[in-house]
């Protein structure tokens, strides 16, 4: 019993702590009142601010990307329980979100502003478009499951493991990666671009560039013709179909 309620404790936590992070992202990119934003402070020098941002985005991104690699989870389940894997990953990406926030140091120059309203409106509407896409995206897969509750209420109820299931359907039968497509329009989706906040958004579009053919090839070698005839239909970021073949359904990991 005890064991139970410490997976349920421990996952809830982990949810809450990875959603909070996501929360607060949405403030600080905007440039909320909120303590901390990615203007906000006092400036340092750039180079001083640029070194201990990429710093900064280097240790958030690397940890990141390797938890998420098939290899890594299947050593890593040798040591945390397979219920929690799912759980811990969200752990550390929310806590070390909320220190690359915490950390960040402003960069203030201006690099474009948009003073009209239309212009400015329809950044935030695309800021909008992109939070609405991640989360949509998420449910269009499995909400809990993806962030790790899902696993540990199977292990609670003694039912076998379950992988991720997926449809190339909704979202993902426009694009094969609405959630990076999400983060694109979320970082650079702003109607005052300073320099700080464009090292931000270019540093997760470079992450996402080279990461994203790494999760394809974990797809291939997992789900095979699968993955490669629904690669073949839709696209990764444009959301329109290559051609009108019919849709099958695909898991990721």
């Amino acid at each position: 019993m005890k064991r139970f309620v410490f997976y349920g404790c421990y996952a809830l936590a982990a949810y809450v702590i990875g959603m909070g992070s996501l929360v607060y992202l949405v403030g600080f990119l905007a440039g909320a009142p909120l303590p901390k934003t990615v203007d906000a402070g006092l400036a340092p020098s750039l180079p001083s601010a640029l070194a201990g941002n990429l710093v900064m985005l280097v240790a958030f991104l690397v940890p990141h990307s390797i938890m998420a690699r098939p290899r890594f989870k299947a050593a890593w389940t040798r040591i945390v329980p397979a219920a929690l894997e799912r759980a811990t990953y969200i752990l550390v990406a929310g806590v070390s979100l909320l220190l690359l926030m915490w950390a960040w140091q402003p960069m203030p120059s201006v690099i474009w502003q948009l003073d009209s309203a239309p212009a400015r409106a329809l950044a935030y509407l695309g800021y909008g478009l992109g939070w609405v896409t991640i989360v949509l995206a998420t449910f269009n897969i499995d909400h809990f499951q993806f962030f790790g509750l899902r696993q540990v209420w199977d292990a609670l109820r003694r039912r076998p493991r379950r992988t991720a299931s997926f449809t190339a359907a909704w979202l993902y039968g426009l694009v094969r990666h609405p959630i990076s497509l999400g983060w694109l329009f979320v970082f650079w989706s702003t109607p005052r671009m300073t320099v700080g906040h464009l090292v931000l958004a270019a540093g997760m579009s470079i992450y996402i560039a080279i990461v994203t053919p790494i999760e394809e090839a974990d797809l291939i070698a997992e789900l095979g013709d699968d993955y490669v005839g629904y690669r073949a239909r839709v696209r990764a970021f444009l959301p329109w179909r290559r051609s009108t073949a019919p849709r099958t359904a695909a898991r990721p990991g």
